[in-house]
């Protein structure tokens, strides 16, 4: 089978990349592997050379060396191809689509990850793109959005990055007013702060907005947050980073948990939506489940 290893040195820390280059490298070399390599030079270039890859028909496992947008575009252009397979050697600022899997450090293991054989998760279709992780609408979307601007500053990481954007977001525009449709059950209106869709469980350099999401089980689980005042907000924060606010008595009257295949959303004024860090507004988008859609990578296996 082809090795294809694309490395993204945009991704986290400057050159953070090259190290993991080079232990690449000495392994393919040891163990008599044919390792092709490509560097990306400008924004969904990993999915142009994933795609062409693909293309061939040819089994062929393609691993990134960035962060979720790299793999994001991997994922994209290997989705639905049962010849290719996808893996992540973690380096971006956050890194949280393995947080359902393992740590960064197992997904780190060069050797681990030659060995790894691969699980079938879903994606999410929209009509803008798919995605793999989790898609939003409202405040965190908006959140993410202020993100990669402060990620460009220096000495800035991605958790502070999104701790900075989330102030100057909750300190702006609190709540939307949507019409959310889960599998043609009767609509819900409401103000909320955002409405989640995940196959992952963890966004936004660490927070577990999904915790119970089983990203191979075909559904997507829908989480729905009415509005509340900033300083409610600030004392369920923690709460909801750790995920336990699926269970937590203090969200009891705010929240919407429900698990399914489609989620619809309409606004009469746009809205901030986010499909993994990509982030536009949009006054109409739809959440679908894209089942088994791809081959991930993991070393040692599923224990999610």
């Amino acid at each position: 089978m082809r090795c294809l290893v694309i490395y993204n040195p945009a991704a986290g820390k400057k050159g953070a990349y090259r190290g993991v280059r080079e232990q690449i490298r000495r392994y393919c070399q040891k163990e008599g592997i044919d390792l092709e390599e490509a560097v990306t030079q400008f924004p969904g270039h990993a999915e142009k050379i994933a795609e062409a890859a693909a293309r061939t028909g040819e089994p062929v496992k393609i691993y990134g060396v960035g962060g979720d947008g790299t793999l994001c575009e991997i994922a994209g252009a290997a989705a639905g191809r049962n010849h290719v397979e996808v893996g992540i050697f973690p380096v971006g600022a956050g890194n949280d689509y393995i947080r359902t899997f393992g740590s960064q450090e197992r997904f780190l293991q060069v050797e681990a990850q030659m060995k790894a054989q691969p699980v079938k998760v879903d994606m999410i279709q929209t009509e803008k793109m798919l995605s793999l992780n989790l898609c939003s609408a409202g405040l965190d979307a908006a959140v993410a959005l202020h993100m990669a601007k402060f990620k460009k500053l220096p000495l800035v990481s991605g958790p502070m990055a999104y701790n900075l954007a989330l102030v100057k977001c909750v300190l702006g525009k609190m709540g939307n007013d949507l019409k959310v449709t889960i599998d043609g059950h009767p609509p819900i209106q409401d103000r909320f702060l955002f409405a989640l869709a995940g196959s992952g469980r963890y966004y936004g350099g660490g927070y577990c907005g999904a915790p119970e999401a089983d990203p191979s089980d075909g559904l997507l689980d829908f989480v729905l947050i009415r509005r509340v005042g900033r300083l409610r907000l600030a004392k369920l924060l923690s709460e909801y980073k750790k995920g336990k606010h699926l269970r937590s008595g203090a969200f009891q009257d705010i929240l919407i948990f429900m698990r399914g295949k489609r989620m619809e959303i309409t606004c009469e004024q746009s809205v901030v939506v986010n499909f993994d860090g990509e982030c536009q507004p949009l006054s109409q988008i739809s959440f679908q489940v894209l089942p088994q859609a791809l081959n991930f990578l993991v070393p040692g296996g599923k224990q999610a």
